[in-house]
């Protein structure tokens, strides 16, 4: 039998709650929400066990939703086309009281795990009602075991870009069509670029390095740019880009499968 819960969202909290879930997107369509009674974990990938990108929020929840009793389960929300999703809930106004009634049932896994089956969206005269997606669709991921795997103890070494070279970098790559940029380190100096159009050194590390990596464009538009210095975590398989309660992870070869 399906249970219901309703949640108001916090009017000053709409706009950032909605823009979440859009970066979101950028990665994949399909966006999961895992959500207790201390925080709301938000995610999206590419990839199965071997990940090739993948993207987090980490949210307080009583600073986002208001609900009466405790929670005393963890409600896990996949959003399908999260796109469209996005799109119909731009037509919210913030000075409407706004509600979200999910219908769950037991996960057949976890007693103590509640999976959406449909989720509504109340806001003044706009009601928009939308299927929960499969959780087969997203691989499931804890808040355990993000902290465990990215924790910053763990990277191999790092470098910066300065906000207003990156901010360089993005608008440099925008105008060539090549599908990627080169990241290369030669004793230590960083130097980004794309084949027969440009190059710019952004870093000189206090070592004497030398490395070669690669960025996909499209993850540029993901990299949270808001701080003075974009830092890039190298780890043995994969990049991590730290942002505002965000992790952002570009893999060379990752693999969730041996987490508890």
């Amino acid at each position: 039998m399906a249970n219901k819960i309703k949640f108001k969202i916090k009017s000053d909290k709409i706009s950032e709650f909605i823009d979440k879930i859009s970066d979101l997107t950028k990665i994949s369509d399909t966006v999961k929400l895992k959500l207790d009674n201390d925080n709301i974990l938000m995610y999206s990938m590419i990839g199965g066990n071997v990940i090739l990108a993948f993207k987090n929020y980490v949210i307080n929840t009583r600073e986002f939703l208001e609900y009466e009793s405790d929670l005393e389960y963890s409600l896990d929300i996949v959003i399908a086309n999260a796109g469209k999703f996005v799109k119909n809930l731009s037509f919210l106004k913030t000075s409407d009281k706004v509600t979200m009634e999910v219908t769950y049932k037991q996960s057949p896994d976890d007693e103590n795990v509640m999976n959406a089956r449909s989720i509504q969206i109340v806001g003044g005269k706009l009601k928009v009602n939308w299927l929960g997606g499969e959780q087969y669709e997203l691989k499931d991921i804890t808040k355990q075991q993000l902290d465990q795997r990215l924790n910053l103890k763990n990277r191999k070494w790092s470098f910066g870009i300065s906000k207003s070279d990156f901010a360089d970098v993005k608008k440099l790559s925008s105008i060539n069509g090549e599908r990627i940029i080169s990241m290369s380190i030669m004793k230590g100096k960083v130097v980004l670029s794309e084949t027969a159009a440009w190059e710019l050194e952004v870093d000189q590390l206090d070592e004497e390095r030398n490395s070669n990596l690669i960025l996909n464009k499209k993850f540029l538009s993901c990299i949270d740019d808001s701080q003075e210095k974009v830092e890039f975590n190298i780890f043995d398989n994969f990049m991590l880009i730290k942002g505002d309660n965000s992790n952002l992870m570009l893999s060379f070869e990752q693999d969730f499968s041996d987490q508890d």
